[in-house]
Formats: structure tokens, C-alpha cells, sequence
């Protein structure tokens, strides 16, 4: 099978300690022909000094001076890139060896347009999992997008015109490979390999940065609301997703969220969070209004 060339774009910021692992990781793929650019956003951690140090031709380094955001690099990268195919790393991830071939034959098979593997996910407190956690139907591709993401960035090899019909979007700073998925799956044919190629490092999943991404998954939410009123079901995920970002620190938001769920899903589930979140709103709204007047 003729392997054409895969342009591989790497993103980085004050990773330098990280980023040699990930590059060997690059090099070393039993598919030999690759590009693969990395694109420095403006690090001040001293990263331009590890490229003295690799002697691979197929390697470039590309910097600017300001930092503009891992989205704007992703699309510095490709835009740059010399292959007909794109594939994505993040700089302190490390692909399997076979990662590029497995998905690029992959991808000839199923004659799609973009394709998406596992991977496993180390939290820092020691947990593994494998995502996606659901199996994907490529005929219900933009109804599965909309309810989870599946493809994270790292895991995407896709033929350039993908990338140059949808770009990343810059003006997101959170859910950009979501984003990225769900224009993807309403445009071009997909296709999933279920098998883990990347081990990713994640943070821990602690309370404060589920509310922190609130407000960000309510954006994507928003951006593409005229596909989730066509897929009620994927609607009511979304919204019982947004409810349980600030189930605890603000009951009567997330029953906002958990009644409309409710009304998309009739689930006895999202019922009884409604329900919830709701008594205990007006016991919540009390207790702060103790507070205020015990302040006052």
C-alpha cells in the first residue's frame, strides 16, 4: 500500500521537559513518511533549545512571539504542512508505534475522510480508562458528536481538505477537538479504529474544574444549537451534562438545566435531579441570605 505523506502538527507551550518524550514518540512510527511540525506558542521555558539536539530532517521547528492559543498553532502548523494527510499530537502525550500505520490503513479501508482511535487516559492521582467510553455508529456520526465527545486531537488523522474546509477555531478556549468533531461529523465520513494509540496524562477531575468548564461546554452548547434542537436526544445529554457541572455549588442553575433535560428524555433520572436541585435551590438561596444579613 503506498504510503503518502502525513504532515504531523504538534502545538507546544512551557513543555519542554515533556516535549522530547512526545517527538520520539513522532519519529519513531513504523510509518516512515512523515513530516512533523512543531509549532512553538511562544514558550518562555527555553523549548527552542531541544532542537539543536534532534538531527531528523523530517523534524521543524516553527515559532512566533506571542502566544495565541493551541488552536491557532494547530492551524500555523497545517497551514504549513506539505502532506496530503493531517494528524495531530499534543506535546506531553506519547502515540504507540504503529499509530499512524494502523490508522491509515484504517482509513483506506473504510474510504472515510477522517479517522479517530482510542486511547488510554492516566489521571495524576493514578487512574486509567480507555476513551471514548462508548462505541461509535459511523451512520449516526453527528447525533453521537453532539451528545460526547469522541476524538480527541490527538487521536484524529485526517485527509488535509478536512482541515481546510473546517479549521480549528480560535475564538474557543476549551472543547476546541469537540467543536472540531461535531463540524466534522455534519460534513465528512468518519471512522472509529477501537483501539487505544495514545496515552494521555489528564488532570484530576476535581470539583472546582468541572464549574471552571461550565461555562465553556454551555458556549459550544450554544454554538451549535440549531443541530441539537434537530437531536433531542443528544440534547438532553448536553443539558444533564451542564446540570452536573454545578449540581454542587449552584442547585437552582443545575435545575434549570436537569428540567429541560427532563423535558427532552421523560427520564425518571433527570426527574429526580430536577426535583433535587430544585428543593434544595430554596434552601440554598436561604442560606445565603442568612449569611448576608449575619454579615450586614
Amino acid at each position: 500500500m503506498e504510503q503518502k505523506m502525513i504532515s504531523v502538527v504538534i502545538p507546544t507551550y512551557n513543555r519542554k521537559e515533556k516535549l522530547p518524550k512526545c517527538i520520539e514518540s513522532v519519529l519513531s512510527q513504523s510509518y516512515k513518511n512523515i513530516e512533523v511540525l512543531v509549532v512553538d506558542d511562544a514558550s518562555t521555558d527555553g523549548t527552542e533549545e531541544l532542537f539543536r539536539e534532534f538531527g531528523d530532517s523530517r523534524l521543524h521547528y516553527l515559532r512566533y512571539e506571542t502566544n495565541r492559543g493551541a488552536c491557532y498553532a494547530r492551524n500555523y502548523g497545517a497551514k504549513r504542512a506539505k502532506g496530503e494527510l493531517l494528524a495531530y499530537q499534543d506535546s506531553d502525550d506519547v502515540w504507540h508505534t504503529d499509530k499512524l500505520k494502523k490508522q491509515y490503513e484504517f482509513l483506506c479501508i473504510s474510504g472515510a475522510d477522517m479517522c479517530f482511535c482510542g486511547m488510554n487516559r492516566m489521571s495524576e492521582g493514578g487512574s486509567r480508562f480507555y476513551y471514548p467510553v462508548h462505541p461509535f455508529h459511523p451512520e449516526n456520526a453527528l447525533e453521537e458528536f453532539l451528545a460526547e465527545n469522541r476524538a480527541s486531537t490527538q487521536t484524529m488523522l485526517m485527509y488535509k481538505k478536512v482541515w481546510e474546509q473546517l479549521q480549528f477555531d480560535e475564538n474557543i478556549r476549551r472543547y476546541q477537538d469537540w467543536d472540531f468533531g461535531i463540524r466534522a461529523a455534519g460534513s465528512f465520513t468518519l471512522c472509529y479504529l477501537p483501539e487505544a494509540l495514545v496515552e494521555s496524562e489528564v488532570g484530576l477531575d476535581s470539583i472546582s474544574t468541572r464549574v471552571k468548564s461550565y461555562p465553556h461546554l454551555l458556549h459550544l452548547h450554544n454554538k451549535h444549537e440549531k443541530l441539537y434542537r434537530q437531536y433531542p436526544n443528544s440534547d438532553a445529554v448536553m443539558n444533564r451534562r451542564l446540570g452536573k457541572r454545578v449540581h454542587q455549588t449552584d442547585p437552582a442553575l443545575a435545575a434549570v438545566h436537569f428540567k429541560k433535560s427532563f423535558g427532552l428524555s421523560r427520564s425518571f433520572y433527570d426527574f429526580g435531579y430536577w426535583m433535587a436541585d430544585s428543593f434544595r435551590a430554596m434552601f440554598w438561596n436561604k442560606g445565603s441570605m442568612s449569611e448576608r444579613e449575619k454579615e450586614a
